[in-house]
């Protein structure tokens, strides 16, 4: 059973990528969302220096919607206040100077997608920070905030009711896709799959480099699967990839709590009695991140899904950013090592 540490600024150091293999970690997790060149090439060749057998894996960002870098003012926001959304293109037009105190958030999404859809909520940070539509107008949205906190560019963004029907492929994406094939990376996942076109075009970008190129290997491909429509659209999505992966962390803010957990199950179950590889990510060790004990539930929660038959698991922020990596992986280790065999007697 995999599983993966995604890599961040608490464990990018060489030794501390030889302290996870060592621990469990048979593959490595690079978020393209915080794409740096210099150092995912010093995390590929760290890696492939310690074991070259460790599989790499490219998480592009896909179709997720973040607050824009165009905004280069840093919001610190509280309950109750009033701020407005709209599109990067409107963003660009006007003159933000002259806009007094109105806190104006650009997103990465056209002001007419934005304006024309039913938007009722807007969350940020894996549902933290809580927004309700008051109204819109002149291609810019009026929310409240029901949760506030700290707004910067950059930040992932959730809008359920959000049409994002068109099919496409980023110049962020094409960009770390040429980068990945660059380096042989073993596996490019895309985020945000609602429908199987969207692993299509993926496909058929690389099918296109490769072509041109005799130096480059195909690498897996995977589809990241975190919202209703994507669900909906799972069995045909399962058809085009080498493994789904379940993204929880942007599945409860984009279906609901108790919803998310009905579509994850039915999900599981559906894979594994079809034979697809499924990797359950985020929300595994979250007890761990923050340096405390793991919890009852979580590790509950593991065992059920050792039990359900996943292929793995994808930490996040545990080993990102988390206080007790190493550790939170041994344990990761020792839970499934446990589980299975009692699931094979």
């Amino acid at each position: 059973m995999h599983i993966i540490a995604t890599i961040g600024p608490k464990s990018m150091e060489r030794h501390v990528l030889k302290e996870f293999i060592e621990s469990g970690a048979d593959i490595f997790r690079l978020n393209c969302s915080h794409f740096n060149e210099d150092e995912f090439n010093k995390i590929v060749n760290y890696a492939r220096d310690i074991n070259k057998d460790i599989n790499i894996v490219a998480d592009l960002c896909g179709k997720k919607i973040r607050i824009s870098e165009d905004l280069t003012k840093v919001y610190k926001i509280f309950d109750g206040e009033y701020v407005y959304f709209c599109g990067e293109d409107f963003y660009s037009i006007i003159e933000t100077e002259s806009m007094n105190d109105m806190k104006l958030i650009p997103l990465t999404v056209k002001a007419e997608s934005l304006i024309n859809s039913d938007i009722k909520n807007i969350s940020l940070k894996d549902n933290t920070m809580n927004f309700e539509i008051i109204e819109k107008k002149q291609g810019v949205i009026k929310a409240k905030v029901i949760s506030g906190g700290v707004i910067r560019g950059g930040k992932g963004c959730n809008i359920p009711e959000l049409d994002k029907s068109d099919v496409f492929l980023t110049n962020k994406d094409k960009a770390d896709i040429d980068w990945a094939l660059s380096k042989g990376i073993d596996i490019i996942c895309q985020s945000y799959v609602d429908d199987k076109s969207d692993i299509d075009i993926v496909n058929k970008y690389i099918k296109s480099k490769i072509g041109k190129s005799n130096k480059y290997k195909k690498p897996k491909i995977w589809a990241k699967v975190e919202t209703q429509l994507g669900m909906e659209n799972l069995n045909s999505i399962s058809n085009r990839v080498d493994g789904i992966v379940i993204g929880r962390g942007d599945l409860v803010p984009e279906c609901g709590m108790l919803n998310s957990i009905e579509l994850q199950n039915e999900a599981i179950t559906d894979l594994v009695h079809k034979g697809s590889p499924v990797i359950i990510a985020t929300h595994l060790l979250n007890s761990m991140k923050n340096g405390d004990r793991p919890t009852l539930p979580e590790i509950e929660s593991i065992y059920t899904f050792v039990k359900s038959g996943v292929s793995g698991f994808m930490l996040a922020g545990e080993t990102s950013i988390g206080r007790t990596p190493t550790k939170t992986i041994k344990f990761l280790k020792e839970v499934i090592s446990r589980y299975e065999k009692i699931e094979g007697e």
